[in-house]
């Protein structure tokens, strides 16, 4: 209901962000006394506050033409949401936001004040930081606004005990920052849906897909996920910061490598002579051909300046727990030419 206007303080020589009520409104007078004390509402939940990553609070004010109105510190940046909107972000940013986000709702809630309404679409990401805007449905402990027992906040992101019983605490708006996350990892909702209806019992009724592989991250970001967004809220983590941690140190996480079977002993021996007999005979058969007619080599060996240039294996295909090999006599001089082959060979094969 409201809208944002930019707008410059000439007195302080800066830019700020003006929010009021849409003149296109058709409200009663009751209607607007309501949300005019919301607006006070955010004000006096914003004025607590002081962390680099929460939009700061400047002034609030009243003006015959304009109404109610707050002035918010001007973050330039687009919201998570038209973020996401490309993709999703990766680890490294994630890991950061995860951490800002964590932190600034902590503050909040050490603060006494519940967001209510955390979401993609109320998250800035300016140059210096992910930033929490929109303290418009935030409660303060003690406040006499009421609802009229209406669900605040968006579907999508709301907690199953508000969506149930209108129950808001700080492990609601830490269910809504673990979706919040979800989203920026792998790109989707944690829980979708045709409409609301629909979306409150996933929330309520259903797990979240598992992201970790699908988005290569570790596996225990699902784990990290799946606890700050487990249904009962003494399940969850102790604070929003410990959340955001957790979070964090698991996106940092090399994602694990694909492992080979391990074979038995024997096995595993049977499998090494088995090699070594390979290379004997493509020796003797490149000897063989190379004794008839040096004419074909052409088609045998790579030009040994190419095999320079090519160098190494991909570090990619070279297997890092393959057994050493035994050390081989040194092989015959038209053998260099081919001294890369096998190892690239041998190793897509064993993938």
């Amino acid at each position: 209901m409201g809208r944002v206007l930019l707008a410059r303080d000439p007195n302080l020589d800066r830019d700020v962000a003006v929010k009021v009520l849409r003149e296109d409104l058709k409200l009663a007078p009751a209607e607007r006394v309501a949300l005019y004390e919301r607006m006070r509402q955010e004000a006096r939940a914003s004025a607590r506050l002081s962390h680099p990553n929460i939009v700061g609070l400047y002034d609030i004010g009243e003006e015959p033409g304009l109404g109610l109105y707050l002035v918010f510190e001007y973050v330039e940046g687009p919201t998570l949401e038209d973020r996401i909107e490309r993709g999703p972000l990766g680890a490294a940013a994630c890991a950061r936001l995860s951490r800002e986000l964590g932190a600034a709702l902590g503050a909040a809630h050490r603060a006494g004040v519940l967001h209510r309404d955390i979401k993609p679409a109320n998250v800035i990401l300016a140059a210096t930081g992910a930033k929490i805007a929109d303290f418009g449905i935030a409660r303060i402990p003690g406040s006499t606004l009421t609802q009229d027992g209406r669900v605040l906040g968006t579907p999508a992101y709301s907690a199953p005990e508000a969506i149930e019983t209108g129950t808001f605490s700080p492990a609601s708006d830490q269910f809504s920052l673990a979706a919040t996350l979800y989203e920026a990892i792998s790109g989707r909702r944690a829980f979708a849906g045709d409409d609301a209806i629909s979306v409150a019992k996933h929330i309520t009724g259903s797990e979240p897909a598992a992201i970790a592989a699908l988005s290569g991250v570790d596996r225990h970001v699902d784990t990290v996920l799946a606890r700050g967004l487990a249904k009962n809220p003494s399940a969850r983590y102790s604070s929003a910061d410990e959340l955001g941690e957790a979070l964090a140190e698991a996106l940092t996480l090399a994602p694990p490598r694909a492992q080979l079977p391990t074979l038995p002993d024997e096995r595993r021996l049977e499998a090494r002579a088995a090699r070594q007999n390979r290379r004997d005979l493509t020796v003797l058969a490149l000897g063989l051909v190379l004794g008839a007619s040096l004419a074909t080599s052409a088609f045998l060996l790579w030009p040994a300046d190419e095999v320079d240039a090519i160098g190494p294996a991909p570090q990619s295909l070279v297997l890092e727990d393959a057994a050493p090999e035994a050390a081989q006599p040194e092989p015959p001089r038209p053998r260099r030419a081919v001294s890369g082959a096998p190892v690239v060979s041998a190793t897509a094969a064993d993938r």
